[in-house]
């Protein structure tokens, strides 16, 4: 695992220059040779055509001869010659030649050529003049030419290494600079309250941090609404909870003060119907606070709808049987099966129903069917209570809202729990009055699940 990226960077990017120039050195060194040699080799032409020049000096011009030729010797380095010259002419006689002991290379073959004279290794050029069938040798030292190759390889390694902590140098400023844009945005984060959860500007971030700081934003969002979902449950349940408290505590003074039997059962009634709605407000409440996306939409899995709604509405059963409503589920004509949590979904199923209950009045009727379309299962509540009038029909989803006048019990959190399951699942309600103009028609239209 890397610790630090700077110091990660830093050597594997010096590693990687050195490498780099190693492998541009040993190149350079082989390319340098290819070009030494063409480039010593002209010199050689240049050589053998000045002394064929010299060999055709006019006699009376001998001293200038003789003046050319000691110059050429004396540029020499001592004690050892690197080149050497001879003319022969075509009888054989050795007309003019360097000062360096001479060997006869008179037979040699035209042009350019390796000999080993001695116990060194010499380049040799060989021309013939056509006329005169004058032949000039011309010779160097091929040592000469790998020494010289060597000298520029050594040179450019000298530069590097005293180049090289001006890279390591520059190396470590390109990385701070492009490293600051992470200090800024953990210097940023770091400094801020634990309360200061808006998310980082992706305006001034290098494009290859910026997936990193996204992932940071959603959780800073995620942290957010669950905050605010905290608090909002502890202002939800200090609100709700204060009424039915306080009524318990009233009818728990009146049944100590009561003075007969009678208005003590009454009072100790009211604290059950007290603990009873306070138990209720709870549930909802729970249930509203663990209702998240991430808690909704994990263990999705194919099930029946249809054999959800038996097993909810034969829970709410009892209740309906006290106020002697009739409760009934017309059986599909085939298995409705939609993806989601079924958990969530009974959850929507047993509070679309409970509300049902409590708002018709005894006597009335409460029927469930399940409707299937071509893209779509339909849940649907039909009820014969006093209805929702049509401009109250949104804001009855409004976490504690409740209409005036109605005398059943609740919370008035019931169906803001069913918006938000039906949204999580994509669901889609409707609200309307049943076609014999009397009561509700509650409707939740899901996504076919098609395998």
């Amino acid at each position: 695992m890397i610790k630090s990226v700077r110091y990660f960077l830093l050597i594997s990017l010096l590693v990687s220059i050195t490498i780099a120039s190693a492998i541009s050195g040993l190149g350079n060194y082989l390319l340098d040779e290819q070009v030494i040699q063409p480039y010593l080799d002209d010199q050689l032409v240049r050589i053998s055509s000045l002394v064929e020049m010299l060999s055709h000096f006019p006699h009376q011009d001998a001293a200038i001869k003789n003046s050319i030729i000691d110059y050429l010797n004396k540029t020499q380095p001592l004690p050892e010659q690197h080149f050497f010259f001879q003319v022969w002419d075509e009888k054989g006689n050795l007309l003019i030649h360097s000062t360096r002991d001479q060997i006869s290379l008179r037979h040699a073959k035209l042009g350019f050529g390796d000999y080993t004279i001695g116990d060194n290794d010499w380049r040799v050029y060989v021309t013939e003049d056509s006329k005169t069938h004058t032949k000039m040798i011309v010779g160097e030292l091929s040592n000469l030419r790998h020494e010289l190759a060597d000298d520029i390889a050594h040179s450019n390694a000298n530069i590097l290494l005293i180049t090289y902590p001006v890279f390591g140098l520059l190396v470590w400023l390109i990385i701070s600079f492009a490293l600051r844009s992470i200090t800024r945005v953990t210097e940023e984060i770091s400094s801020r309250a634990s309360t200061h959860l808006e998310p980082v500007q992706l305006s001034q971030i290098p494009v290859e941090i910026k997936p990193l700081v996204a992932g940071l934003n959603q959780l800073f969002i995620r942290l957010k609404h669950e905050f605010e979902r905290n608090k909002r449950f502890a202002a939800d349940a200090a609100h709700e909870l204060r009424t039915p408290l306080a009524a318990l505590k009233t009818h728990a003074q009146v049944s100590l003060k009561a003075t007969n039997e009678l208005d003590r059962v009454k009072a100790l009634q009211k604290v059950i119907e007290s603990v009873d709605r306070s138990s209720h407000v709870v549930a909802q409440l729970l249930t509203l606070s663990r209702l998240t996306e991430e808690d909704a939409l994990t263990d999705l899995k194919p099930f029946d709808l249809h054999k959800l709604a038996i097993e909810i509405i034969a829970y709410l059963a009892p209740s309906a049987l006290e106020k002697n409503i009739e409760i009934e589920l017309t059986p599909p004509p085939s298995h409705p099966i939609i993806l989601g949590n079924d958990i969530a979904i009974g959850i929507l199923i047993r509070n679309i129903v409970d509300n049902a209950i409590r708002y018709t009045p005894p006597t009335g009727e409460v029927k469930v069917s399940i409707i299937e379309t071509e893209s779509s299962v339909i849940f649907r509540v039909l009820d014969t209570g006093t209805g929702i009038p049509l401009e109250l029909r949104e804001r009855v989803f409004e976490r504690f809202y409740r209409i005036l006048g109605t005398r059943a019990s609740g919370s008035g959190l019931g169906l803001a729990i069913v918006s938000q399951i039906s949204e999580l699942h994509h669901g889609i309600i409707g609200l309307e009055a049943p076609p014999n103009g009397v009561g509700l028609q509650f409707d939740v239209a899901f996504p076919k699940y098609r395998a």
